[in-house]
This record gives C-alpha cells, sequence and structure tokens, in this order.
C-alpha cells in the first residue's frame, strides 16, 4: 500500500506516534510518506486564517473567489524534510494548501489524518471523494469529536486511540476502532534520580493553576516545567512571571530528549482539563514512575494502576493530599512504581502489535474501496 499520512501538528506526542508508525508500516514493506503541519512563519499564517475568516463572511458574494484563491497560495508548497526510517516527508504552514501537491507526487491508496484541524480537514476530505482515495480520520484528542459534530465531515474508517474515545464515538452515533498511538521506549528509558516531580506542558489547558498551587502548598519538593508543544513568547514571559515566586520550580524549554526529563523524576503530574491520551505518561510508566493526572475518561484509562487520578475541578486539598501519599509514603510509593511498569508492558501498547492492527484495518478498508 501507498500509505499517506497528514498530522496538523510537526512536535509534540501526536507527531512523534505518528512517525513511529509510520516507520513501523514502512518496515513492512509499505510506501508511506507524511505531510506534517509546523508553527513557523505564525505571521503569515494569521494572514491565512484572516482569508478563510473573510472568505466565510463573504460566502455567495463574488469576492469569495478571489479571497479564496489568494488564500490558497499560502503555504501551497511545502518542503521535504528529514524523513526517518524509510518515511518520505513534507513540512507545511498550511496542510491543505500543500495536500493537493503532496497527493498528485505520491498518490496514496489511503490517507490517515490525526492532530487536523477543522479546516485542514474540510478541505481535504472532500478532495479524496473526488479522486475515490479512503480517508481515515485518527482521533486521538477530544476535540478531534468536531469534526463529525460541527463540520459533519466523515471518513471512510474511524480510529481513536483509546477505548473512552471510541465509546464516546459510539455515543454520538459513529462506529470506531481503537488502536492506540505508537510509543516506543527507545531513547526515552533511564534510571531516574527520583528527585523532583516532572510537569509537561505548562499552560492552562495542561492545568498549569493546579501545578503551580502544588509547587506553592509544597516548597519542599522539588518541580520541574518542562515546555513540550511551543509556547507563545508572550506566555512564556507570563509563565516566567508565574514562576518567578517559587524557588522549587525550574522552568524548562523543550528538549528533545525524553531521558533528560525523566532523569530525575519522581513521578509525573499530568493535571489536565483536555481529554486526551497522553504519551508521556506511558513513558513515564515504562520508567516506572507514577503518574497523578486528571480523572478524565483517556487519562484515567492511561494512568491505570500506576498512578492516582484527582478530579481537575476537585478542591485544592485533594490535589495536594495525591501528591503527599506519592511524596511521603515510600512503601505506597514502591508500590506505585511497580504497578507502573507492569502497566506499561501489557499487550495492548506492543509496538508491533499496534502496527499489526493499523495495517490489518488499512489493507482491509482499501480492498473495500477497491
Amino acid at each position: 500500500m501507498r500509505i499517506l499520512f497528514v498530522s496538523g501538528v510537526a512536535t509534540g506526542g501526536s507527531a512523534r506516534s505518528t512517525r513511529e508508525l509510520a516507520a513501523g508500516l514502512a518496515s513492512r514493506g509499505h510506501t508511506v510518506g507524511a505531510l506534517f503541519g509546523t508553527t513557523e512563519r505564525p505571521r503569515l499564517r494569521e494572514v491565512h486564517r484572516r482569508s478563510v475568516n473573510l472568505r466565510v463572511k463573504l460566502d455567495g458574494s463574488p469576492l469569495s473567489t478571489p479571497v479564496a484563491w489568494a488564500g490558497g497560495f499560502i503555504g501551497r508548497r511545502p518542503r521535504h524534510a528529514n524523513g526517518v526510517d524509510g518515511v518520505q516527508t513534507w513540512e507545511t504552514i498550511v496542510p491543505e494548501n500543500s495536500f493537493p501537491l503532496v497527493a498528485r507526487e505520491f498518490r496514496p491508496d489511503v490517507v490517515v489524518a490525526s492532530s487536523i484541524d477543522r479546516m485542514s480537514w474540510r478541505s481535504i476530505r472532500p478532495s479524496l471523494t473526488r479522486s475515490s482515495v479512503p480517508a481515515v480520520l485518527y482521533i486521538r484528542e477530544q476535540n478531534g469529536f468536531g469534526h463529525l459534530t460541527i463540520s459533519h465531515v466523515f471518513p471512510d474508517l474511524l480510529v481513536t486511540n483509546s477505548d473512552a474515545h471510541t465509546s464516546h464515538a459510539r455515543s454520538l452515533g459513529f462506529e470506531a476502532v481503537t488502536i492506540p498511538s505508537v510509543i516506543t521506549f527507545d531513547g526515552c528509558l533511564v534510571e531516574s534520580t527520583r528527585r523532583r516531580v516532572l510537569y509537561v506542558n505548562p499552560t492552562p489547558l495542561y492545568g498549569l493553576d493546579i501545578a503551580l498551587a502544588l509547587a506553592h502548598d509544597r516548597p519542599d519538593v522539588p518541580f520541574r516545567f518542562a515546555e513540550s508543544s511551543p509556547i507563545d513568547p508572550a506566555e512564556w514571559d507570563e509563565l516566567e512571571r508565574q514562576v518567578a515566586s517559587l524557588p522549587n520550580v525550574e522552568l524548562c524549554h523543550f528538549v528533545s530528549d525524553p531521558r533528560v526529563m525523566f532523569a530525575d523524576a519522581r513521578l509525573l503530574l499530568a493535571p489536565y482539563r483536555t481529554n486526551g491520551r497522553p504519551r508521556v505518561v506511558l513513558e513515564a510508566h515504562a520508567n516506572g514512575i507514577p503518574v497523578l493526572g486528571s480523572d478524565l475518561p483517556t487519562i484515567r484509562e492511561a494512568i491505570g494502576p500506576g498512578g492516582i487520578v484527582v478530579d481537575p475541578d476537585a478542591p485544592r486539598a485533594e490535589w495536594v493530599r495525591a501528591l503527599a501519599e506519592l511524596v511521603d509514603s515510600p512503601e505506597r510509593y514502591d508500590a506505585y512504581v511497580e504497578a507502573a511498569r507492569v502497566h506499561a508492558a501489557r499487550p495492548e501498547v506492543d509496538p508491533a502489535s499496534i502496527v499489526d492492527a493499523f495495517e490489518r484495518e488499512l489493507s482491509a478498508l482499501v480492498a473495500r474501496c477497491s
């Protein structure tokens, strides 16, 4: 098969898992390509966003056509990027504008879209219908359901990376297949000194208020706040201001080697307010690092017995008590460490098994649509 992945992000856990899945399929003899959306050239991306908004406002007006034409040129030509393990890779600031050129060059038998915004999906999906190329929507984040419930643009195959997402899809009237994100442990395993609380992605959507409160209430516990997805410079300046009064907090920019993050992690803090299945949870578990996270369906599923979950809107004292259980009780902590290692070794998250499952689903889809 000729398999083309389209991802709206080029960094973070979703993009890493897409690359690992693509590499796994390429190793099976498939021809695999990947188009990633980047956050480069923010001013030009803002121009494109405004052109889209203007086109919507002018809908039905003769002026909408030239506006759409002009906006379609922004990010139209992707650049070839360094692929891994036989995967042909492109990067662009506007995936839907680059997609026609990439599709003509690559000639996919099937296209898999993930972590993609609604405008991109609304543009790419009809073009696949016109060319009779089956489309897969791989939902990793809760907001991905907006493609179904808001845009009403449906794939030929719906895949999610968690049972909780699949159950939600069914509650909305859509059949879905659960295939967890590929997460390989090569390059993330380390013997941690277990000194700090590691908090990844210090932004409001990922529970920054909770992390700041815990760091304030436990000044005896060292924390590391680590950037994952790029944080806007103005937001970073505000973050520096917020942690300035917390001497127990170390603020770190993104590092590509996860072993640096985990090298001194005692536990992973994941007080996220978004219902996704964070890659970093499984990476932490593989290192025997327990997780304190939000009691949301996909996060609860990911953490399992390898940590503690608390309602993100619970009183502050509940979060403090849960943190104390993981930093103040050696016996309880050791039990969570062992549970984390066992949970990371469960068959459903084995990368080879995941690639097998994805390959089967894509093969069956292409055969049905031939």
